[in-house]
């Protein structure tokens, strides 16, 4: 009998256990850009992005510009707009469309060397009513062809104005 109820307090904590690990799918809006990741993320308050997630191994960045505004330095299209974010950006990156299940957008990948420590980027460019929107997933570039399907499941959460 005190062995059936160990293994039932063992099979019990060790569900807890799993529940505790499992990480929840979580909706974050910001600069007229709405994603779901997973509770595992915080939003953070930086210079470089005005909506900017953080989790242990990931990062998401995420930017509008007003289409009339860059219109002026004829970025008209979603291509000539991320065209002009990779040569602001000093990269060199291949641009591929993703299309599929009524969610359209440009990538690329690209790496980024910070304090000596080498990232991988997914950009993402999406094209709204009145903006261009920029997003970066970022990670560790050595872990970055492991995060690609992820970032894609990601990516279809995203809605913009």
């Amino acid at each position: 009998m005190n062995k059936k109820i160990f293994i039932l307090i063992v099979f019990f904590i060790m569900a807890l256990m799993l529940t505790a690990c499992g990480s929840n799918p979580k909706e974050f809006s910001g600069s007229g850009i709405s994603i779901t990741l997973t509770d595992q993320f915080i939003e953070k308050e930086v210079i470089q992005a005005p909506l900017y997630l953080e989790s242990t191994n990931h990062i998401f960045m995420g930017m509008r510009e007003s289409k009339s505004e860059l219109a002026i330095y004829n970025i008209n299209t979603l291509r000539k707009y991320i065209d002009a974010v990779i040569n602001n950006g000093n990269v060199n990156a291949e641009v591929e469309t993703f299309n599929e299940d009524g969610v359209e957008y440009l990538y690329a990948y690209y790496t980024a060397t910070v304090s000596e420590i080498e990232y991988g980027y997914m950009l993402i460019v999406m094209e709204g009513q009145s903006h261009y929107y920029s997003m970066n997933f970022g990670c560790l570039q050595k872990n970055l062809d492991d995060y690609k399907d992820t970032y894609f499941t990601w990516a279809k959460t995203i809605i913009v104005e």
